[in-house]
């Protein structure tokens, strides 16, 4: 994933799973917010913080829930959460 010119422009690069699918974005403020969906029901959201801080979280089901509580999620270095 990366940042394109200007804010809110984010252009996805490489996923865990290309199998996964964007879901929702939130750009509207800092942080920014990216989910994605995988057919089985396993997710990941990505929080972006400052327009270079990449963190994620991710699960096995329930997406919609985490979605609407994605600021209360734990998020960490993708090394640490895939």
């Amino acid at each position: 994933m990366s940042r394109g010119a200007g804010r809110g422009n984010v252009i996805i690069d490489s996923l865990p799973d290309n199998k996964y699918k964007v879901s929702d974005v939130d750009n509207a403020g800092d942080p920014e917010y990216c989910g994605f969906l995988h057919a089985s029901g396993g997710w990941y959201i990505i929080e972006i913080t400052g327009g270079t801080e990449y963190r994620y979280a991710k699960g096995d089901a329930d997406y919609a829930t985490n979605w609407t509580g994605r600021a209360e999620l734990s998020y960490g270095y993708y090394s640490e959460t895939f």
